[in-house]
């Protein structure tokens, strides 16, 4: 990356990092809540009344899907092949035999299942681990998606480029106490299990598990982009036109900026701009500094980054649902309007929060970049991942 647009990546950095600190805590001031409580930690937990359910609030989420799913039905079908395919997004040629299986991805499978077992029983004798299996699941699953993308592709970012995976590790966990900020002010999650810890105790606990957040998501980005049917799929998307004039980036950074200061002022209606007003802020940002990535290829109709990263984020947000609704230390959610229909813990609506969140991680890894050299990669699908 050039040393001006290194540069010009951490001013929108800098900028989002502000505003998603600031604004919340001034809508809060503003809206006359005692904005002592928000700086409390751990946080206590406290579980707000929402409303549980509201039809037309139900009836909206489904609509807003709906419509952006629409122009993908009417362009190709789902079930349809392609119109066109780019052979940059494609698989190996046509008959080519996928790569064995390392060893250490079965090792990584043996121990995903172990951790699984001890996370959803209470055996007597590891009562002093019980609430510490987040993090060893979910290494597990890193290095075992990197496998799986190997067996693909004989390459994978933990081979490639374990030095950034390590950054990544560390960028992660100060990437997700930011949403923990956030949800200070909407309370949509709580954790139970770890409610009688120290300040000390808990921030570490915490942070060794919030770091997996961007590993995970990133090798499962990097796993889908070797998968060529996917990727010729999403290279031919709707084109999204609008997001090639610079004018719209005062209008997204106006609406980012709004959403931001009403989760302090309104939190029971304005919650989902916690996932949606960073992402709109940093892209209206970047806009403004004429800066490409995945929002400038959606004018063209090219989904294959922002796409990766959506579904990662998705993929792996059933997991993370998965492993949590039997473990001792766990979160549970009250979201408003919209809590019912539960997928293990998570309503059903609920998880359309995790596509805006997956450009968000894709956001935070090209910022991650601008600071490190980025590892070489091939000139297949995997060059396209910021990592």
């Amino acid at each position: 990356m050039p040393a001006g647009n290194s540069l010009s990546a951490r001013c929108d950095g800098a900028v989002v990092l502000t505003a998603c600190v600031l604004l919340p805590l001034a809508g809060a001031a503003l809206a006359g809540r005692n904005v002592a409580v928000f700086f409390r930690f751990p946080p206590p937990l406290e579980i707000p009344d929402y409303p549980r359910f509201s039809r037309i609030a139900a009836l909206l989420v489904i609509g807003v899907v709906s419509a952006m799913a629409w122009p993908w039905v009417r362009r190709w079908g789902v079930l349809s092949p392609p119109r066109r395919a780019s052979p940059a997004c494609l698989e190996p040629p046509a008959g080519a035999p996928l790569h064995r299986f390392p060893l250490w991805g079965w090792a990584a499978l043996a121990w995903i299942a172990l951790w699984w077992w001890l996370a959803w029983t209470r055996q007597p004798w590891f009562a002093w681990g019980q609430r510490y299996t987040f993090t060893p699941l979910w290494l597990g699953l890193i290095v075992a998606v990197n496998a799986l993308t190997w067996r693909r592709s004989r390459t994978c970012l933990l081979q490639r480029a374990p030095s950034q995976m390590a950054a990544l590790f560390a960028a992660s966990a100060a990437f997700w106490w930011l949403f923990e900020w956030l949800n200070r002010f909407v309370r949509n999650w709580h954790y139970l299990g770890v409610v009688d810890v120290g300040a000390v105790e808990y921030a570490l606990h915490t942070s060794v598990c919030f770091s997996t957040v961007l590993p995970a998501v990133a090798s499962m980005r990097e796993l889908l982009g070797s998968c060529g049917s996917l990727q010729a799929r999403l290279a031919d998307g709707p084109a999204w036109c609008p997001l090639s004039r610079p004018g719209l980036a005062w209008c997204l950074m106006v609406v980012g900026a709004t959403g931001l200061l009403l989760t302090g002022v309104w939190p029971a209606y304005f919650y989902a701009a916690l996932w949606s007003a960073p992402l709109l802020l940093a892209v209206g940002v970047s806009l403004w500094l004429r800066r490409s990535g995945w929002w400038t290829q959606l004018a063209t109709g090219d989904w294959r980054d922002a796409g990766s990263w959506a579904l990662a984020a998705l993929v792996c947000g059933v997991f993370w649902e998965l492993w949590n609704f039997h473990s001792l230390a766990k979160w549970i959610y009250t979201v408003p309007f919209v809590q019912r229909w539960p997928i293990f813990e998570m309503p059903l609506l609920g998880y359309t929060g995790y596509l805006p969140f997956g450009l968000e991680c894709a956001l935070a890894v090209a910022w991650l970049a601008s600071a490190t050299s980025p590892p070489a990669s091939p000139t297949n699908q995997s060059s396209r991942n910021p990592m």
